[in-house]
């Protein structure tokens, strides 16, 4: 389905964005994966060479996708080791699960320059590259069922999410002709370590904590990472070639009502 493609794949060192390094390794993309942990990089970038076979290509690089110089240089990576760029993926996420007055300056900051500036910052490297090509791209944004929904008790997450899918509107509309094509996904909740830890922070336990979250899912379970790197697969793929500005809810069911 990504035969031949090159992709970025950002927050590539667990959950969403490692599963879908390796799905897109094993869907015939050369993959540049990114992420802040070095030894989890190194763990996540054989996985997704493993998951290429024979002939499969993976790299990774460390850094910070808030800082603008860094995000230069990853695309500049990817394009010296592959030739190009054809999908980038916008994965990079963190979480304060905090209400506004507990929120401090320095959680807000950050939430914003990871779940947003990393975005501008990426995405704008990623479009003077593929306008630079002039054969197109994908890029895909991953927001959160928060990003369409109110988020209680997160209100830093909440804001940001929301940010991102107005942004990949934004993007969509102004880069439509240029054959960039600029979608959402929103995912509900996902077994990953950042829920994982806010499952054990709420109560107690991880595997009682998801059991409890569980309850209050129509499908009456959590998503798997996997699950999330499959729609992610599909909106960077050829499959979704008339979609655009598209803002794609993979929850479970959850804000159906």
């Amino acid at each position: 389905m990504l035969k031949d493609k090159v992709a970025i794949v950002t927050g590539a060192t667990s959950g969403i964005g490692a599963a879908t390094a390796r799905l897109f390794a094993e869907s015939g993309a050369k993959v540049m994966m990114s992420g802040r942990n070095v030894e989890r990089g190194k763990v996540c970038m054989d996985a997704a060479r493993e998951a290429a076979g024979e002939g499969g290509e993976a790299a990774f690089l460390a850094g910070d996708v808030a800082d603008s110089g860094f995000c230069d240089r990853l695309v500049a990576a990817a394009v010296e080791r592959f030739g190009r760029l054809d999908i980038l993926v916008n994965n990079a996420g963190v979480i304060h699960r905090t209400g506004i007055l507990e929120t401090t300056d320095a959680d807000w900051l950050e939430a914003m320059a990871i779940n947003v500036n990393a975005l501008f910052f990426l995405s704008r490297a990623a479009i003077r590259q593929m306008k630079e090509q002039g054969a197109g791209g994908a890029i895909v944004n991953v927001s959160s069922e928060w990003g369409v929904a109110g988020a209680h008790g997160h209100i830093a997450y909440g804001a940001s999410k929301g940010a991102v899918v107005n942004f990949t509107r934004s993007l969509a509309l102004d880069h439509a002709a240029d054959g960039i094509r600029v979608n959402c996904l929103c995912p509900g909740e996902v077994r990953t370590p950042m829920l994982e830890g806010g499952a054990k922070s709420r109560f107690g336990d991880v595997e009682g904590g998801l059991a409890k979250l569980s309850e209050n899912i129509p499908m009456r379970r959590i998503s798997d990472p996997i699950e999330q790197a499959r729609a992610i697969r599909f909106l960077a793929s050829d499959e979704s070639s008339y979609m655009t500005g598209s803002i794609v809810v993979n929850d479970g069911g959850n804000t159906a009502g």
